[in-house]
């Protein structure tokens, strides 16, 4: 079984969330706030596959986060790749990250996708997702690292996110 990753914001998907808007939201019912963190492009999403053992997490997490103005804490969730391929049509496509192999290894988008479909997508990701946080200290040695490596393309890295890191 492979993950698929999709940058979040993870306060939005915490079950306690929902008690603290406007008084609590009903039983189960899931934020509306969740779906900010699925902005569709030609009714497409943009997902990156994780192995099962997670070995390219933090590979896929930089080439996510080299192209953000600013390092910033890496927010996420891993969502069982069957569950996504099961709400529609779930394909394999070039990302744009400054990481070459990332984007032609990894990255998936979920095309085609009607408002409903995506409404089943938020409750697998909420009822299912694992909301997670690498931490930004850590975030930029991981750039860092990863330039040394020569694994991302520094031409490729947000111009911003180079002259907030000194890069």
């Amino acid at each position: 079984m492979s993950y698929l990753l999709r940058r979040i914001r993870k306060s939005r998907w915490d079950p306690a969330y929902r008690n603290e808007i406007n008084g609590g939201l009903p039983g189960e019912a899931i934020p509306s706030d969740c779906l900010a963190d699925l902005n569709t492009s030609y009714c497409k999403l943009s997902l990156w596959q994780v192995h099962d053992d997670r070995s390219n997490l933090e590979v896929i997490a930089v080439a996510v986060a080299t192209t953000r103005d600013v390092a910033a804490n890496f927010e996420y969730t891993l969502i069982d790749h069957a569950r996504v391929a099961a709400i529609g049509n779930l394909k394999q496509s070039e990302g744009g990250s400054p990481n070459i192999q990332a984007n032609n290894d990894w990255h998936w988008d979920l095309s085609g996708l009607s408002a409903q479909q995506l409404g089943e997508l938020v409750a697998v990701m909420y009822e299912f997702g694992s909301p997670m946080r690498i931490i930004r200290r850590d975030v930029e040695n991981l750039i860092r690292e990863a330039l040394q490596r020569r694994e991302i393309d520094r031409s490729l890295v947000n111009g911003k996110l180079r002259a907030h890191m000194g890069l």
